[in-house]
């Protein structure tokens, strides 16, 4: 049975790049290893093509080296650049035949988001080569991700647009990072630095060490704003690095945190089960794992001294991929194993000042230990309380890839379906690292920045309670009102203009997808006196200057409170798209129903919730499936419990998650900062004036349980609103006033943000974030 560990494998491709460092030379094919040479899978250009190769071409020679493996193809392809001869041998239709030409060079890496800019960093007595995206647009000051790859010899530039690195990389330079790639040393157009092969893992983190003060020698990036992401061995390499620097994040997905003594035995007895080993042999395989492992690992024993010991351990040594002349295994010296054997990983993470993201694939059958991954969280949060999580994929592999059971993925992987894996790539975990990123970043840069204010802003004067406001982007944004009156501001609320009124209508909650395409929804007839108008929900295209009353099919709606949008990605022909899933909840004074589109509004369904509660006033949904409801246990008020419903089927059924003990309670608005740090204002309506504490529901798990905080002691100060910046920074409205905490909730400070403030939108533009608040009057967040 032959292991692989912690590696990111692909149809190997050969062809390497250049800009100011001489271009090296491409093949300009796709290959793969078989057993007499390597076979041709695709012709992509260059030299290939003037070649004349063709696919199922194998290549056995190239300039006089044997190319059994992919060290010796490395090897005949190390020192070649673009003007190069080259003498390649080839088994074609099972006859030898010898092509001449001269190596071509491969085009320099473009992106549809960003520029690519090559460039190169000193390295031992040469130069690395170094691949910068620098997002369209980016700003004097741009957040940064380094990026550290797996343990194989494989250079990083010109990666297939399919390729799990090249997904991870676009993702974050879409939302604003400037990304670096930094060679191996030996690879790509690297000069004079050692050969990828003979490096151990001490000269790698070296190597990426290298990186990162590249990165932060970039005049356009915020050194302070820099993040590490580590697949694979780079879960490995990115703690040692950040154990000695300064970086706000860092995100690992695949890794390990044993020893690798450890690793490799219980490798054997995971992979050996999925291939099929008969329960015996399995057990005796794993056995032998233990001697071999020792005397190599912890005796540090020559494998040539081992190999002549036992024909079984020689069997073992030889699925490590030996090779006997070098004294390496998986195309890596032994230092480099035992050095990963030597490090303590976990007292790296420990010394990490940062945040940390751990990532990890369920059907990963080569990192495959959730308790290491929940190992690096334990510790990082040991000795720094709250600055790690655990993120968990379902069905998702090594590769990122969304490819089923373990037992699946490992029958792709062994069957060499690699194109499949690489299609499968989850989104979400790509997603999900650049979410948690620009949520340090921004919790960390509004921690660095002086106390924020709310100031208010000139609008039409409203005697009650406005209800709701959404901006599309700094400048766009409407609020609406009681009166069924609708305005609009484009020059981010400094003047505001009514741009359409419904006489009979209670105008309670407002949404748009962008600046065209929004929603409209209204509180109904029978509980706000002087109110006529039937229809739930509008719909405009035209940016709100004209509204059409939403066909839906289901119950009837008799009104709404809440609006929230999900844009979820998908590749469309190679490019990102959006499929837009709206859900909209209602209402005050009951009953419960629940409408939902997802296709962007174009048609509509309605489902009644009076079975799970009476009331609902606010939703909040993480995803197309996952989310949280405020609603109310009671549509009698005076019997009424607040309560908080979960669903993690798109609203098809939702539990009970929390529920007051008291009576005259509702919940009201929802925030979630984070994808784990959420806060419910609580509402009562108690009666008794000696009854003088208002609470807040806060989760730090998302949203499956939640506990009690204490806001004010003020039987007037009911709290409507809510909004938070970080899971630490947010604000609260009430009746009377508004409220600021900084430190989770655990205290708070009255602010101005005017009476009854039942609405607080925050929102974040790479960079930058700013809010709104409404009730009474209207209130902007200045944004230092």
């Amino acid at each position: 049975m032959k292991f692989f560990f912690l590696v990111l494998i692909s149809a190997f491709t050969i062809f390497l790049s250049a800009q100011d460092l001489p271009r090296k030379a491409s093949l300009g094919a796709q290959v793969e290893l078989v057993e007499n040479g390597f076979k041709i899978t695709n012709i992509l250009e260059g030299t290939a093509k003037d070649l004349n190769l063709e696919k199922q071409d194998i290549i056995t020679e190239i300039n006089g080296i044997k190319v059994k493996d992919h060290a010796e193809l490395s090897k005949a392809m190390y020192d070649k650049r673009a003007g190069d001869e080259i003498i390649i041998k080839i088994l074609r239709n099972k006859k030898t035949m010898t092509l001449k030409g001269t190596f071509k060079s491969k085009p320099l890496e473009t992106s549809d988001f960003s520029n690519v800019i090559y460039d190169a960093a000193p390295y031992k007595k040469g130069q690395l080569r170094v691949i910068i995206n620098k997002p369209f647009g980016a700003k004097e000051k741009n957040p940064a991700m380094l990026f550290i790859p797996g343990y194989t010899c494989s250079s990083m530039d010109n990666l297939s647009t399919n390729h799990p690195y090249k997904r991870i990389i676009d993702a974050y330079a879409k939302s604003g990072f400037v990304t670096l790639r930094i060679e191996k040393s030996g690879l790509g157009d690297s000069m004079n630095t050692p050969p990828c092969e003979s490096c151990d893992l001490k000269d790698e983190i070296q190597n990426f060490q290298v990186g990162l003060h590249k990165l932060k020698s970039l005049a356009y990036v915020d050194t302070n704003q820099i993040i590490i992401v580590g697949h694979s061995m780079g879960g490995i390499v990115a703690p040692a690095i950040s154990a000695a620097n300064k970086v706000a994040g860092v995100v690992v997905y695949g890794t390990t945190a044993k020893s690798w003594f450890e690793y490799q035995i219980e490798l054997a007895r995971v992979q050996n089960k999925l291939a099929g080993m008969n329960p015996l042999d399995h057990e005796q395989s794993v056995r032998d794992q233990y001697e071999l492992n020792y005397r190599y690992f912890i005796k540090k024993e020559p494998l040539s001294d081992i190999a002549k010991d036992s024909v079984s351990l020689m069997s073992l040594i030889n699925n490590f991929q030996y090779d006997s002349e070098k004294g390496m295994i998986f195309g890596r010296n032994a230092e480099y194993w035992r050095q990963i054997q030597d490090i303590n990983h976990l007292e790296n993470w420990k010394n990490t000042a940062a945040q940390v993201l751990v990532q990890f694939g369920e059907s990963d059958f080569q990192a495959f230990s959730r308790t290491d991954h929940e190992q690096i969280v334990e510790t990082c949060n040991f000795y720094k309380p709250g600055s790690s999580i655990l993120k968990v994929y379902p069905s998702t592999d090594h590769y990122y890839a969304k490819s089923g059971t373990m037992q699946e993925a490992f029958d792709k992987f062994m069957q060499q379906k690699y194109t499949q894996l690489f299609d499968e790539y989850n989104h979400d975990v790509g997603n999900d690292a650049v979410k948690w990123s620009l949520e340090v970043l921004n919790k960390s840069r509004d921690n660095d920045q002086s106390k924020r204010t709310w100031s208010k802003l000139n609008t039409e004067p409203y005697r009650g309670k406005q209800d709701d406001i959404y901006f599309v982007n700094e400048s766009v944004g409407w609020y609406i009102n009681g009166h069924g009156k609708l305005y609009k501001t484009t020059d981010g609320g400094g003047t505001w203009s009514k741009i359409f009124e419904k006489e009979g209508s209670f105008f309670r909650t407002i949404a748009f997808i962008d600046e065209k395409t929004g929603f409209l929804g209204t509180v109904g007839t029978d509980y706000f006196p002087n109110v006529k108008d039937t229809i739930p929900l509008y719909q405009t295209i035209d940016g709100g200057n004209t509204w059409q009353p939403v066909e839906y099919t289901g119950p009837y709606v008799k009104g709404l409170c809440a609006i929230d949008i999900v844009q979820e990605p998908y590749i469309n022909h190679g490019v990102t798209d959006y499929k837009v899933h709206i859900f909209g909840v209602g209402r005050v004074g009951s009953p419960a129903n629940m409408m939902t589109s997802h296709d962007g509004g174009k048609t509509w369904s309605s489902k009644s919730m009076n079975e799970d509660c009476k009331m609902l006033f606010d939703i909040k949904m993480f995803d197309k499936n996952n989310g949280i409801a405020c609603a109310a246990s009671d549509e009698d008020i005076s019997k009424s419990n607040a309560l908080i419903l979960k669903t993690t089927d798109g609203g098809n059924t939702w539990k009970k998650v929390y529920q007051s003990t008291r009576p005259f309670e509702t919940t009201w608005k929802v925030s979630f900062p984070t994808a784990t740090v959420g806060y419910v204002t609580i509402q009562s309506y108690n009666p008794d004036p000696s009854v003088r504490q208002q609470r807040l529901a806060k989760t730090t798990d998302g949203g499956a349980t939640w506990q009690e905080i204490p806001l004010v002691e003020d039987h007037s100060a009911r709290q409507f609103g809510i909004g938070f910046i970080t899971e630490d920074h947010g604000y609260v409205g009430t009746m009377n006033s508004g409220y600021e905490t900084q430190d989770g909730g655990r205290t708070w400070q009255a602010i101005d943000l005017g009476r009854a403030c039942n609405k607080i939108r925050i929102y974040r533009n790479q960079n930058k974030i700013f809010g709104y608040a409404i009730g009474v009057d209207v209130f902007k967040l200045d944004n230092k």
